[in-house]
């Protein structure tokens, strides 16, 4: 009984919640019902439009065929008597097209053709001036051959003929000597025959030293008188040329070309005292301290050389260079050149001065290590040690002092004295070699 009464009020309660919510759900249902109608209307009305829309659509499409196509009847009926401008313009702006295409087409083979003859006869002139080259270079070392083939063979016959004097002059001094021994061979105990031999060999080699000394010393002699005669012909050559002096003309020739060259050597002796100032700087960096103190002494000496020429009262109208004719001449690259005595000794100097100053700087190298290169030398590439810029061009004087440095370089460098001598602090040219350089011939 207890359980049916809770029951009953909860069915009674449902009723009533079920009759109260009753009008409410019935307004939501009408609600979505009008939504739903208002929906399906739209939805009609739009597909009324597009249907609409789709039947204008093709009646304008027929509308606008049917005019095109009455336009085209029309223009194939007018045709012969109304072109299309359009057409006509079209066709013409094609042709134009096509003639500037032709035009820019030829004036582009033009200029590839006259490129290619460019070309081609730059090619050519340059295939010629390489001909000409290798030809000009194989004639300057067909004559450089030569040259040095007869410099050689004159070197070869002077060493070979110092040689035989030398032999010649032992030989001599080594029979004299043991005739003036045969008495002394004669009288010795046999008990002291063998200090005997001992010191007569030691005798013989000190007189063998005595032997060579003497030949050096008389060869030396030799090369003095010949020196002095040379000299005295010179001179007596001169005096008897003396009557037969330059003209005038060509006295002021020559004192015209002597202003230029002296002007032009000035200006190079400037020049070089900064490459001086920069060669020190290099020796002192590579720590050639021999090298460096020789180069010291050659500017030194060259200032000094300076100094006395040009502290002269020097006079071009009272030096006798100027009207003193050739007697000499001396052939150098397949070409000869005559020059008077002045000139002569002045080419002297330039090879007795340059073997001595290429043994010294030599023997420097050496002392300090350094390798065999007399080419980078400063005094080889400088070549004017004693000249003043007087009597020769510069270029002679400083090929004949650099062919005597490269020998005095390779004497002093190999401590020997195969193109020279020593001989009272100054490193002398044999005179075989300085006339092998030299080549003056007398006439």
């Amino acid at each position: 009984m207890n359980t049916r009464i809770p029951l009953l009020g909860r069915a009674t309660a449902l009723a009533l919640a079920i009759v109260l919510a009753s009008p409410v759900l019935a307004r939501e249902h009408d609600r979505g019902t009008a939504e739903q109608q208002r929906e399906d209307k739209q939805d009609d009305n739009k597909q009324d439009n597009s249907r609409r829309d789709e039947a204008r659509g093709k009646g304008r499409k027929a509308h606008e065929d049917a005019q095109r196509a009455e336009a085209g009847r029309q223009n194939e009926a007018f045709a012969p008597s109304r072109p299309d401008r359009r057409a006509l313009q079209e066709r013409e702006r094609e042709a134009a097209r096509e003639r500037n295409d032709a035009r820019n087409d030829a004036r582009q083979a033009d200029v590839t053709r006259q490129r290619e003859q460019q070309d081609e006869a730059r090619d050519a002139r340059q295939r010629q001036e390489e001909a000409r080259q290798r030809a000009s270079e194989q004639r300057l070392q067909a004559e450089r051959q030569r040259d040095e083939h007869q410099r050689e063979l004159r070197e070869r016959n002077a060493q070979a003929r110092d040689v035989r004097e030398r032999d010649a002059a032992q030989r001599q001094a080594a029979q004299h000597r043991e005739r003036e021994q045969q008495p002394v061979w004669r009288d010795m105990d046999r008990r002291g025959r063998d200090d005997a031999n001992d010191q007569a060999r030691r005798d013989a080699e000190q007189r063998q030293a005595d032997a060579r000394r003497d030949a050096e010393r008389a060869r030396r002699e030799d090369a003095r008188r010949d020196a002095e005669r040379t000299h005295r012909d010179d001179a007596h050559r001169d005096d008897a040329r003396r009557d037969a002096r330059l003209s005038e003309q060509e006295r002021n020739r020559r004192i015209e070309l002597q202003q230029q060259r002296t002007a032009q050597y000035r200006r190079e002796a400037q020049a070089r005292q900064a490459a001086e100032r920069s060669r020190i700087s290099a020796l002192q960096h590579d720590r050639r301290m021999r090298q460096y103190r020789y180069q010291q002494q050659y500017w030194q000496g060259q200032r000094n050389l300076s100094d006395r020429w040009y502290s002269r009262n020097y006079s071009y109208y009272n030096d006798p260079y100027y009207y003193t004719p050739p007697s000499y001449r001396y052939l150098r690259a397949g070409r000869w050149y005559e020059v008077n005595r002045y000139s002569a000794d002045l080419l002297r100097q330039a090879v007795r001065l340059g073997y001595d100053q290429g043994y010294r700087a030599g023997e420097a190298d050496r002392y300090d290590g350094w390798r065999y290169d007399y080419r980078n030398n400063f005094a080889y590439a400088d070549a004017n040690y004693g000249y003043y810029g007087y009597y020769v061009d510069q270029a002679e004087y400083n090929h004949y002092f650099r062919q005597a440095f490269r020998r005095g370089y390779e004497d002093g460098y190999g401590r020997g004295y195969r193109y020279g001598r020593y001989d009272d602090g100054n490193y002398v040219i044999l005179a075989s070699v300085l006339q092998a350089i030299l080549g003056l011939q007398p006439y």
